[in-house]
């Protein structure tokens, strides 16, 4: 701190003054005198109009005495350091200083030494109180800042989890974050902006677009006088915790469905709004919660965009027994065939089947995955390939399937796999047949002789009476891989298989270089690197773990 301590100066005595100003630097150690006084009186009346850090006074002065003085400081709530003058030696004048908190008692004359010893300690207790005042301040301020965090996160339990605490301790939590405990009741709800993934690739795009709309039903619902808090819920949805003073549930829908309505023509976004039941208690709030997400599944089979609010009878239909609705042969029959029109039709009938039980996502994409099936197995017998990264998120199809929200979604989804994957995989498999005799045979042999190190691909041509370089053509064309990429990917992948499947009291004696020169490397420092290389771990790591 560069600023100096303000002091007041108080005796009755004029010269003493003086020469106590003149006594020592009082610049020098960090302080100033600001205002002299000559009797208590004055003094008080001073301390009352300005703020001192330090008051230096007599005690044996006419009228109001020093420790009187400072008796009425600390009755005013005063808590201004003191250094105490006196020319008398009297214990009880030591006693009653020490009772109203003085710093230091100093007798006249007064020491230069000892007083600029007591003005400097002083000064160091001052600047730490100040900032242990600072840092009180700054985490007030501080605390301030993250409020809206903390009270998200207090609203974000109250919907997640019942309360654990106590009904008292629940309520001051929840007055200290402003939450309204005189509402007539609360609800919670959870929305969800359809295909939102879908639409814009970029986390921030779609940061931006969540603010908007949380933005417009916090609006909303303010605008009618309710309280409203809206957070970021699970799984990017937006989560609402609502407390209203309207009898009517009615008034709820009618708030969600003018949000839902003004975001669908001023943003040309779809959202789809879940409601709870509405609860006296903060503490049931939990349960409007799990109503509000239960009721937001029935989206994925009536479709999105929409309100739902919660009522009892929609309980049942996602829970009841199910049955695979696919007659596997007629399917089958389509697919080799090649018959779009029936394959379409009997997309359609399935989507209206799964619409009509209103079936769940997780449902749902099991049958899905089933009719992947179906394709998968038809392409597979007809000595077709399925393409890289098939069924996972490096296909950018199947990258699709989780984002899916609803059944039109899926059916489109359906739709796409078998008229740009399967059928035109079945299309080439006359063209590709000859060939892939030649590369079966290819593969058989490289799978008898890996261990070989002299293995090549001339070798593998002359033994299967073909040309090399239309095998290592019409290789690639068919695995994806050159020769020498799939003998590498085999020799290593044997290789894994041989240290996993070694039994424990077989790991003492096992060595890398028996595990290399078995699938065809004879260096084996060579054949580690290339191991690390495809699976990220060394040999030895393996057999340890």
């Amino acid at each position: 701190m560069n600023r100096k301590l303000r002091v007041l100066l108080v005796d009755d005595e004029y010269y003493f003054r003086k020469l106590l100003i003149n006594l020592i630097d009082w610049e020098a150690l960090g302080y100033t005198i600001e205002q002299e006084a000559e009797n208590g009186s004055q003094a008080l009346e001073l301390a009352r109009q300005e703020q001192y850090d330090l008051i230096v006074a007599d005690i044996n002065m006419p009228g109001m005495t020093g420790l009187d003085f400072v008796e009425a400081l600390r009755s005013s709530y005063m808590d201004t350091k003191v250094i105490f003058i006196t020319s008398y030696d009297i214990f009880e004048f030591a006693q009653a200083a020490i009772t109203l908190g003085a710093s230091y008692y100093l007798l006249k004359p007064v020491d230069e030494d000892e007083l600029s010893q007591a003005l400097t300690e002083i000064r160091e207790e001052l600047l730490q109180e100040m900032q242990s005042s600072l840092d009180v301040k700054d985490l007030k301020e501080q605390v301030e800042r993250t409020k809206p965090l903390l009270r998200d996160h207090f609203v974000r339990q109250l919907l997640l989890y019942e309360p654990s605490d106590s009904p008292e301790t629940l309520y001051r939590q929840a007055e200290y974050y402003d939450i309204p405990l005189n509402a007539h009741g609360y609800v919670a709800s959870v929305v969800e902006i359809d295909e939102l993934g879908v639409r814009y690739s970029k986390e921030q795009e779609r940061q931006l677009w969540r603010f908007a709309v949380k933005n417009i039903l916090q609006d909303t619902f303010e605008s009618s006088g309710a309280y409203c808090a809206v957070i970021d819920g699970e799984d990017n949805k937006i989560t609402m915790l609502v407390g209203h003073n309207d009898d009517q549930d009615n008034t709820l829908i009618e708030l969600c469905e003018q949000a839902r309505s003004f975001i669908d023509q001023r943003m040309h976004l779809g959202v789809t709004i879940a409601l709870g039941q509405t609860y006296e208690s903060l503490s049931q709030v939990h349960l409007s919660y799990s109503e509000a997400e239960y009721v937001l599944k029935v989206k994925f089979a009536k479709g999105g965009n929409r309100v739902i609010s919660y009522t009892h009878d929609q309980e049942g239909p996602q829970d009841a027994v199910f049955s695979l609705p696919i007659d596997r042969t007629e399917w089958i029959t389509a697919i080799r065939s090649k018959n779009r029109e029936a394959l379409a039709a009997k997309i359609n009938e399935l989507c209206s089947r799964l619409a009509s039980i209103q079936a769940s996502k997780e449902i749902a994409l099991f049958v899905m995955m089933e009719c992947v099936s179906l394709g998968s197995a038809v392409i597979l017998e007809r000595g077709g390939t399925l393409p890289n990264g098939w069924m996972t998120d490096r296909h950018p199809l199947f990258r699709q399937m989780h984002s899916l929200e609803t059944i039109s979604g899926l059916q489109m989804w359906l739709q796409l796999f078998f008229n740009q994957i399967v059928f035109p995989e079945l299309d080439n498999y006359s063209a590709r047949f000859r060939g892939s005799e030649i590369v079966s045979k290819a593969i058989e042999y490289i799978e008898k002789h890996f261990a070989e190190e002299s293995l090549t691909l001339q070798e593998t041509a002359r033994n299967i009476c073909a040309n090399p370089s239309y095998l290592s053509h019409i290789f690639k064309k068919e695995t994806g891989k050159s020769f020498t990429e799939y003998l590498s990917d085999l020799r290593l992948d044997r290789a894994m298989e041989m240290l996993r499947e070694v039994p424990p009291e077989g790991l003492v004696s096992l060595k890398i270089v028996d595990v290399s020169q078995s699938v065809g490397y004879s260096d084996p420092y060579y054949f580690s690197k290339c191991f690390k290389k495809k699976f990220h771990i060394v040999p030895s790591k393996v057999i340890q773990t």
